[in-house]
């Protein structure tokens, strides 16, 4: 009796934390909603009778920056903030983290990025489905070219890092046509313990001429 109590308990505590979560999103000014998709992340790895599921709730500035310069993004989510700074904890500024995206004419342009789970020993994929995806084709000589990838490192479980990535050098043994053979690395997603959530944070991915090519977000 006292186990199915228990699991009562943490049953009504999840529901009041989708319920509270609900209101909150439901209470933001109409006035800003052209600012966001709203999104929220539990904070917690693990959760239990005593867990309350800690929230962070994430605004993405697709109208102030995608397709746009960089300077006019950093210029736009800072007028935003001064506007409504109830909805980023009352901070004064944000960080900026602003990258230029790979191309294929820059140095690593041979390794795959291997999304992690959060767990940070298996892959999940951009797309949270085991899929991995190489973005460019692959050249013996520049007349020799052909499209490697997707490949799928979920086999019913999530394989480790190191067996996606033997699994995808095996399918592309051969060195390209500057001597590079294909090489792997692992990105960590945000709210994983190498990449920790950090609502203060901006990232901002641009092209070459300081476009914005993804929507960035307070994560």
């Amino acid at each position: 009796a006292s186990s199915s109590t228990a699991s009562n308990t943490v049953s009504t505590m999840k529901a009041a934390q989708r319920l509270a979560t609900t209101a909150l999103l439901c209470a933001l000014p109409t006035s800003i909603d052209a600012l966001a998709k709203v999104e929220t992340r539990n904070l917690d790895a693990v959760e239990d009778d005593a867990s309350r599921g800690l929230m962070h709730v994430a605004i993405d500035f697709r109208d102030e920056c995608l397709h746009k310069h960089k300077d006019d993004c950093i210029a736009a989510i800072d007028e935003k903030l001064a506007m409504y700074p109830e909805l980023f904890d009352h901070r004064e500024s944000f960080s900026y983290e602003v990258n230029k995206i790979r191309e294929k004419t820059d140095a690593g342009y041979n390794y795959v990025s291997l999304r992690m789970n959060a767990d940070e020993l298996t892959v999940g994929g951009l797309l949270g489905d085991g899929m991995i995806w190489y973005p460019y084709e692959w050249c013996l000589t520049t007349e020799d070219c052909y499209t490697i990838g997707p490949w799928d490192c979920d086999v019913g479980i999530p394989l480790k890092a190191e067996e996606c990535c033997k699994m995808i050098q095996d399918s592309v043994p051969s060195a390209d046509l500057n001597g590079n053979n294909l090489e792997c690395y692992n990105e960590f997603p945000v709210g994983s313990a190498s990449n920790p959530v950090n609502p203060g944070r901006v990232c901002i991915h641009t092209d070459a001429a300081g476009i914005v090519v993804h929507i960035p977000k307070n994560e």
